[in-house]
């Protein structure tokens, strides 16, 4: 049964300039080929202990999401620092990497993607569980004064003009 938590609104810290989401996942298109995607599953594991047991590498958070197409969301210091794990060659991401390349690169056995974003104008809320997400790898602080609404929240987490057209 889950903790009991204390009832209270909370939203995230302003986030350190720089402050970037990365989501990584996979999908197996072929089950059968064990050899193809056994390996891009079990990468990833590796690289996550590798990078909690280094502090200083840039990586603040993540969550594992195991499913069908099995999902990595994790918080960055920032992107270049992202970038230097990505080409470390010490670390195991640059190895990983480079098997899949000569493996299985230009077949379709597993599928993988991922999406780096740089946190700017965003807004965050949770209620009644303990802290998530931004909140968790930044730190969280209650919901009160001209962060009461999710447009307070936003105004206040704005960095850069909305440049987003409209349709």
């Amino acid at each position: 049964m889950p903790k009991t938590h204390k009832i209270s609104r909370m939203t995230n810290m302003p986030p350190p300039e720089g402050t970037s989401l990365f989501l990584i996942g996979m999908r197996v298109n072929h089950p059968l080929r064990l050899k193809s995607w056994l390996y891009v599953f079990f990468a990833m594991p590796r690289m996550l202990l590798y990078l909690s047991r280094r502090r200083d590498s840039g990586m603040l958070l993540y969550r594992l999401y195991l499913g069908p197409s099995p999902m990595v969301l994790s918080y960055w210091r920032s992107p270049e620092a992202l970038q230097a794990f990505a080409a470390d060659a010490a670390a195991p991401h640059l190895p990983a990497w480079r098997w899949f390349n000569s493996t299985v690169r230009g077949r379709d056995d597993v599928g993988i993607w991922h999406e780096t974003y740089v946190i700017g104008d965003h807004e965050t809320i949770s209620y009644a569980m303990p802290p998530w997400g931004l909140a968790k790898a930044i730190g969280g602080r209650p919901i009160d004064g001209p962060h009461a609404s999710a447009r307070g929240r936003l105004a206040e987490n704005a960095r850069r003009p909305n440049t987003c057209p409209r349709s």
